[in-house]
C-alpha cells in the first residue's frame, strides 16, 4: 500500500470496491482548490456553457420540483457563491477535468491507482467528471447514472442512501433501458419504503462514497456542501450498456415484454452484437436532452432561495439548444 498517496484502502476495501456500497478515506479535501477563495476563482473563470445551476423542493417524493436556474452575464463567483450560500441551489461545475489540467491529473491519477489497486476493475479510465457545490438543505432526488461512478466528498456534510442495484422492484426494467438510451433523465419515482432496502451513510470531508454499477442513491445535504463526482469506464461495464440497449431497441420495438437482462453466455453476445450492427446501419435516435434546459428562474444572490423570477422563459445559460 502506498500511504503517500491520497487513496490509501485496506486490501478488503480495494477488493470490495465497486461490488458493494461502502464509504473510504482519502486525502485530497486538503488541498488548497477546496477552500473558499479558489472555488470562488474557479466560479469566476469557468466557461458558463458547462456550469448548470438548478434548484429542487424539500419533497424527496417529488422530483418534478427539480428545475434549471439560468446563470445571467456577469454574475460573479462570489455572487454565485453567496447564493448557493444563502439558497436552495445546486451548481454542477461540468467537465472540471476538460478545464483545469490539475483536476485532469487529479482525477486521473484516482482511476489509475484505483486500476493498480482493484485488478477486479480491468484497468478503469476516467470519463466524466462533476465538481458540486451545493446549498444547505438542498438534495439529489433518488435516481441512478447509466456509468459507473463515485462521489468524493471535499466540505460540509451529507447524508446519502444507496440502494441495490438491478432490482427491477426499485428501478423497473423500462426506466433502466430508457436511462440507458438517454430517453429520460436520471430521476425515478421514490417509494420512502425503499429506504427498508437502503444502507444510510453521512458524509464527512475525506470521505468518499462508492456503491455497484447502476445503484440508485439520493443526497440531503446538512450544510454547504462541495464534492467532486467522478464516472469511470472499464471494458466490462459494455456489456451491460449494449445488453440494455438491444432490449430498449430491438426486443422492446419487436414487442418483446419479457427481456432477460442477462449479461454473460451467447445470447446476450448476440443481443449486443444485433444492437451494434442495426445501430451502425441506422443509427438509433438519441435526444438532446440539454435542450430542454428552458427556464423562468435566474440566480439572484440577494433573492429568498437564491433565485429571482424571470417576466418570461428563456434557454438557461448552459442549454445546448441550436
Amino acid at each position: 500500500m502506498n500511504t503517500e498517496s491520497p487513496i490509501a484502502w485496506s486490501s478488503e476495501e480495494y477488493n470490495n470496491f465497486g461490488l458493494i456500497p461502502m464509504v473510504s478515506k482519502h486525502q485530497y479535501h486538503q488541498r488548497t482548490w477546496f477552500d473558499k477563495p479558489e472555488l470562488i476563482d474557479l466560479l469566476d473563470n469557468f466557461p458558463r456553457k458547462w456550469l448548470q445551476a438548478f434548484t429542487m423542493g424539500e419533497d424527496p417524493c417529488n422530483a418534478g420540483d427539480w428545475g434549471c436556474v439560468d446563470i445571467a452575464e456577469g454574475t460573479t463567483g462570489e455572487q454565485l457563491w453567496r447564493a448557493v450560500e444563502n439558497g436552495r441551489l445546486w451548481l454542477n461545475i461540468t467537465h472540471v477535468e476538460e478545464f483545469s489540467d490539475d483536476y485532469a491529473q487529479m482525477i486521473n491519477g484516482m482511476y489509475e491507482h484505483l486500476g493498480e489497486n482493484c485488478p477486479h476493475l480491468q484497468e478503469p479510465k476516467a470519463n466524466y467528471s462533476t465538481l458540486l457545490i451545493s446549498s444547505p438543505g438542498a438534495q439529489v432526488y433518488y435516481h441512478l447514472d447509466a456509468e459507473p461512478n463515485m462521489l468524493w466528498h471535499l466540505r460540509g456534510q451529507k447524508r446519502v442512501w444507496i440502494y441495490p442495484a438491478m432490482d427491477t422492484n426499485l428501478v423497473p426494467q423500462d426506466l433502466l433501458e430508457d436511462i440507458y438510451a438517454g430517453e429520460i433523465d436520471e430521476n425515478l419515482p421514490f417509494d420512502p419504503s425503499f429506504d427498508e432496502k437502503a444502507e444510510e451513510f453521512l458524509l464527512s470531508p475525506g470521505d468518499v462514497a462508492s456503491w455497484p454499477h447502476n445503484g440508485p442513491h439520493r443526497i440531503v445535504n446538512q450544510d454547504m456542501n462541495v464534492s467532486l463526482a467522478t464516472s469511470y469506464y472499464t471494458p466490462t461495464i459494455y456489456k451491460r450498456q449494449y445488453v440494455q440497449l438491444a432490449n430498449r431497441y430491438v426486443l422492446r420495438g419487436l414487442g418483446f415484454k419479457s427481456r432477460s437482462m442477462a449479461e454473460d453466455g451467447a445470447i446476450p453476445a448476440l443481443k449486443r452484437f444485433t444492437y451494434r450492427a442495426a445501430n451502425k446501419i441506422r443509427p438509433f435516435p438519441k435526444r438532446n436532452r440539454s435542450a430542454s434546459y428552458v427556464t423562468d428562474l435566474q440566480i439572484d444572490p440577494d433573492s429568498p432561495l437564491g433565485i429571482r423570477k424571470l417576466d418570461a422563459a428563456k434557454p438557461a445559460s448552459f442549454s445546448q439548444q441550436g
